[in-house]
């Protein structure tokens, strides 16, 4: 049997997948639903008893060998084992199972929150967990010993070494050696490899951290900057990423280790690494290193504490000097969206497509063009963007989208878009910063046939336009007059209050 496992945001989006698909049948769990939209809404209980907590949703399947078949009633029995000894022992959960393969499998949609005091259930050491789990169910339950499909990933130990192992375990456990046995270099490399990757780092952020641990990288372009490969050198000894299997060379690294390389960011850095190494930490601080980025994997995004005694004079400077609606502002700060922290930084938090926030933006309003840096620069960016929504239902599918270069411009946009409208537009509208070309949210705008670009009229603004519109042909690029956005709606601003005052001065004559 093989189990695979992994996070995300949205139940209502997973559950709407495991229902949808051919042969799917909803067979067991914990939960009264009956359907996908009936389990989003039961889910939602666990959600409001931890509101911050971000990836709470936990899908595993279990799948049995070829040729092997269940009863629902055992298939349900073995997720109740399977969820149960994961630690899931107060958390909702549903049973679905799919007969659309050559393979008999189940999914499990569970909240990560625990109904007994809103945590978050520990993800600790979850793959290795998750296996000894399957090895015992496989034993109970007579079932064949499927490889896991992280072991395919792995180049194995040879037959010797493996022999080595067992025979100096034998020795170590009647009394003839003094310590266990060493794992082969190789083995002990991959498992460091592995520790170090867990939070998805960036590339360069994944070499650097190798490098902390005394692991020499390489890696080459060619001249069409394609990857040469990569490869490692650890205890004196050399390897190639194929040698240590698919998920350990440099595409595998991407695609099943899901490490974020963008080339244009990522490419400087990486040559400058490589040529300039870090120092390896301590050995004896090693361990502390590793679980220090296994907890912080774990920690859901916590955003910088709020100076509410500054709210009143940053509400003031969006709506007397950068001429956003009083209605927008009000909005902004009652979502949590927009306020100033305690280091006196305006605060912007980016959401997830889902609404989940996953991130922050600081703005400094002595900056002319608007953009902001990310709270963490030393994580890579979150999978986020600082966004509003307008128009239609709030229920309704997303059928326009504006680009935009800051959260300041996003609102100003979304104001000037109001006034075309003579109020709200007629259709969902959604209004993003995306300060990124490679931080775009490819997918879901694949599926957007309205889009505009709609980022400042400035150097910055004109080379994004033409990458994203590379990306996305269906866009098209709308450019404010001036540099930003927020000019026109300042200049509005202006222009309406000569108005009011030369309409003021009107009344008084003929009041005389």
């Amino acid at each position: 049997m093989i189990g695979n496992q992994t996070k995300g945001k949205s139940f209502r989006g997973l559950l709407n997948y495991l229902e949808n698909r051919e042969k799917s049948s909803l067979i067991g769990g914990n939960m009264f639903g009956t359907n996908a939209a009936e389990l989003a809404r039961e889910f939602r209980l666990s959600r409001q008893l931890n509101p911050e907590a971000l990836k709470v949703v936990h899908h595993v399947s279990l799948s049995l060998t070829p040729g092997e078949q269940l009863d629902n009633e055992t298939w349900c029995e073995i997720a109740d084992k399977y969820i149960e000894a994961m630690g899931y022992t107060a958390n909702q959960y549903a049973i679905y199972r799919h007969n659309d393969r050559d393979h008999d499998h189940i999914h499990i949609c569970a909240s990560r929150i625990s109904l007994d005091n809103g945590k978050i259930t520990s993800d600790s050491w979850e793959y290795v967990r998750s296996e000894k789990i399957i090895r015992q169910l496989e034993l109970e339950y007579s079932l064949q010993q499927a490889q896991s499909s992280k072991e395919k990933l792995n180049r194995a130990p040879s037959i010797g070494q493996q022999r080595r192992i067992e025979r100096e375990q034998l020795e170590y456990e009647q009394g003839q050696r003094n310590t266990p046995p060493q794992q082969a270099i190789k083995t002990q490399l991959i498992e460091l490899i592995d520790r170090a990757t867990i939070d998805q780092p960036t590339m360069p952020q994944m070499i650097e951290r190798l490098q902390l641990l005394g692991v020499e990288v390489r890696h080459g372009l060619t001249r069409n900057g394609k990857s040469k490969g990569i490869s490692y050198a650890w205890n004196e000894q050399k390897f190639s990423g194929t040698s240590l299997g698919a998920a350990y060379t440099f595409p595998g690294l991407q695609k099943h280790k899901e490490i974020d390389y963008q080339p244009q960011r990522d490419d400087q850095p990486i040559q400058q690494l490589l040529l300039n190494p870090v120092k390896p930490i301590p050995s004896d601080e090693v361990q502390k290193f590793l679980i220090e980025i296994e907890q912080k994997q774990q920690l859901p995004f916590t955003p910088p504490a709020e100076d509410e005694s500054l709210w009143p004079t940053l509400q003031n400077y969006l709506t007397e000097k950068r001429g956003l609606l009083p209605l927008f502002v009000k909005t902004l700060h009652q979502q949590g969206l927009g306020y100033v922290d305690q280091e006196r930084n305006i605060v912007f938090v980016k959401r997830d497509l889902d609404g989940e926030k996953s991130g922050a933006l600081i703005w400094n309003p002595r900056r002319q063009d608007n953009r902001t840096v990310e709270y963490d620069k030393t994580t890579k960016p979150s999978p986020g963007w600082f966004h509003i929504q307008l128009g239609g239902e709030p229920e309704d599918k997303i059928e326009r989208v504006h680009l935009c270069s800051s959260p300041i411009d996003a609102l100003s946009v979304a104001e000037i878009d109001m006034i075309a409208h003579d109020g709200l537009p007629p259709t969902r509208t959604i209004y993003m910063a995306v300060d990124d070309p490679d931080n775009l949210p490819l997918e879901f705008l694949k599926t957007i046939k309205r889009m505009a670009i709609s980022f400042n009229n400035d150097e910055q603004g004109n080379q994004a336009a033409q990458v994203v519109q590379k990306m996305l042909p269906v866009a098209q690029r709308i450019a404010p007059e001036g540099v930003t956005w927020n000019e026109m709606i300042v200049e509005q601003r202006r222009q309406e209050q000569m108005e009011e005052q030369r309409q003021r001065q009107q009344d008084r004559g003929f009041s005389r």
